[in-house]
């Protein structure tokens, strides 16, 4: 739209639903918004995706990230991290590296696809919203236990030096689901999530409640 670019913005507050912006239409008004975007100068982070609008083309998709955000603490960006797969930091704003009249990347910014966007705003935020609240209640959990002695140091130095090494490594990832963790890990945390269950009265984040409530009922569903 006269020269301007669709782009999205996605914030490392994960409060905050990323968002379409557009950019302007000349490289210094661009430069100038991307910086006030990510916080700083910037560097580019690219991987390959696909448009699916109808017609399923790959596209590049370029993240525009403060070229500093490690060395400044920045919080990471749990969003940002899952799409171009490395750990990222601070507020990321990505655009369309491909030309859609020549299908090739030109090094120019291109607006996104809409397909992309909805994607990114109405599917993978909630997705990650509620497996970061998962995550929560599964620290909760495991801490409440050691604390009242339900699992013993040596259990929850176990279960916590996999964890670490999970989240910690970037080429790998949490176990998507309890049942592919290994099966004395996942009986450990097993009896963290019940000894939860039976003080959900105590815990006073909403959210945390909400989903503890939830397995709560798979539990009891199973029983």
């Amino acid at each position: 739209m006269f020269g301007m670019t669709t782009a999205v913005r996605i914030y490392a507050d994960t409060h905050k639903e990323p968002e379409t912006v557009l950019l302007g239409g000349t490289t210094t008004e661009r430069v100038t918004e991307i910086q006030n975007a990510v916080g700083g100068h910037f560097d580019a982070v690219r991987r390959q995706a696909v448009d699916e609008s109808g017609n399923h083309k790959p596209f590049v998709l370029i993240g525009y990230v403060h070229d500093e955000g490690r060395i400044l603490n920045l919080p990471m960006n749990p969003i940002a991290s899952v799409l171009f797969e490395q750990n990222l930091f601070g507020d990321v704003l990505i655009v369309n590296g491909t030309n859609p009249e020549t299908g090739e990347y030109d090094g120019e910014t291109h607006d996104l696809p809409m397909a992309f966007c909805e994607y990114i705003i109405k599917a993978m935020y909630p997705a990650i919203q509620e497996s970061i609240v998962f995550s929560k209640m599964l620290a909760l959990a495991v801490s409440t236990a050691k604390q009242d002695g339900t699992i013993t140091e040596a259990e929850f130095q176990k279960l916590r030096s996999f964890m670490v090494d999970k989240y910690n490594d970037p080429n790998e990832r949490p176990a998507a689901s309890l049942d592919e963790l290994p099966n004395d890990l996942r009986e450990i945390l097993g009896r963290c999530v019940k000894n939860m269950i039976v003080r959900i009265d105590e815990v006073e984040d909403s959210a945390l409640k909400d989903i503890l409530g939830t397995v709560k009922d798979e539990v009891d569903d199973e029983n």
